[in-house]
C-alpha cells in the first residue's frame, strides 16, 4: 500500500480539524456575546459589566480545551488588585473565566490587530511600562480606578516559561500605594499559576511546557497554531490570603513580600485541595 506524500497524515488532518473548531467555536461566542457587551457599556460600567466579559472567556477557555484547577478562592467584593506570574496569553483567559476583572496591560499591545476593540469591551487599563514614565502611569491608573472594580497585574513585566518568576517590578504597584490610592481601601490578592498538563500529558510524565508557555523568543503565530492544533492544557491558580494595602509602604518591599509568596508556591512539593472550574 502506497501513501501519497501530498496527502496529510490522518493526525494531521484531525489536529488541523479540531484546531478549525476551536477558531469557529471563539467566532461564534464573540458574534453573540460582544454586541451586547458594547450596548450594555453605553449605560453602564460597573461590575455587572464585567458578566458577559467573563462569559465570553468561559467559552474561550472551553474552545481551547483549558482546564483549570483552583485552590483557595479569589476575593469578589471589589477592591481587589490580584498580582501574580504570567506564563502564556492564554493566562487571561483562564483568569477572565473566573474574574470579574480588569487588565492592566502593555500600551504596546493596543495596536495588536482586534485587541483595542476587545480590550475597550472588558475596561482593560493600557500603561506604559517605561520607567521614565512612572508618574504618568500612576496618574493614568488612579484616574480609572473604582471602589467597585477589581484589577489583575502581572508585575514580572513579560512572561516566562513558568519554571520560576522573575522579580517583581515595585515600579508597577506604585498607583497602589500613593496618595492617588487613599481614599479607596485596597486588597492585594496574590495568585500562582502552575501549568500542570499540556496535550493531555502531565509535565511530570514528560508533558511539553512550552506547549502552554509562551517565552523568550517564541513567535505568536506558530505558538496559538501549534495549540489550538492541540487538545489543550491543564493550569492550577491557586489563591494567596489577601494583603491591606497602606499608602506609604515601601513599594520594593512589598513587591519582594508578594514575589515570594507566588514564588513559594510554585515551588511547593506539597499537593494542594483544588477545586475545577
Amino acid at each position: 500500500m502506497s501513501i501519497d506524500p501530498a496527502r496529510p497524515a490522518p493526525g494531521n488532518a484531525f489536529a488541523s480539524l479540531r484546531a478549525g473548531i476551536k477558531i469557529a467555536a471563539i467566532l461564534l461566542a464573540s458574534a453573540v456575546l460582544m454586541p451586547p457587551q458594547w450596548l450594555l457599556m453605553r449605560f453602564t460600567r460597573g461590575r455587572v459589566a464585567f458578566v458577559l466579559p467573563r462569559l465570553w472567556f468561559v467559552c474561550l477557555r472551553r474552545a481551547m480545551g483549558l482546564q483549570l484547577e483552583i485552590v483557595g478562592a479569589p476575593r469578589e467584593t471589589g477592591g481587589t488588585l490580584f498580582v501574580g506570574n504570567h506564563i502564556s496569553h492564554y493566562d487571561i483567559v483562564l483568569l477572565g473565566s473566573i474574574l470579574r476583572a480588569r487588565f492592566i496591560a502593555k500600551d504596546d499591545m493596543e495596536s495588536w490587530p482586534g485587541v483595542r476593540f476587545i480590550g475597550g469591551l472588558g475596561q482593560t487599563v493600557f500603561i506604559s511600562r517605561r520607567r521614565q514614565d512612572t508618574a504618568s502611569m500612576a496618574t493614568a491608573i488612579a484616574a480609572q480606578m473604582r471602589p467597585d472594580h477589581d484589577l489583575v497585574l502581572f508585575p514580572e513585566g513579560t512572561t516566562s516559561s513558568g519554571e520560576q518568576v522573575a522579580p517583581f517590578k515595585s515600579s508597577l504597584l506604585a498607583p497602589f500605594l500613593g496618595p492617588q490610592a487613599a481614599a479607596q481601601a485596597w486588597q492585594l490578592q496574590p495568585f500562582t499559576l502552575d501549568v500542570v498538563s499540556v496535550d493531555g500529558r502531565a509535565l511530570s510524565a514528560g508533558g511539553d511546557r512550552d506547549g502552554y508557555a509562551f517565552h523568550g523568543g517564541m513567535e505568536a503565530g506558530p505558538h496559538v497554531s501549534r495549540f489550538f492544533r492541540a487538545t489543550g492544557a491543564r493550569v492550577r491558580v491557586t489563591f494567596h490570603e489577601p494583603i491591606a494595602i497602606v499608602p506609604g509602604t515601601d513599594r520594593k518591599a512589598l513587591a519582594k513580600q508578594v514575589h515570594d509568596i507566588v514564588a513559594d508556591s510554585l515551588s511547593s512539593t506539597e499537593m494542594p485541595a483544588t477545586h475545577e472550574a
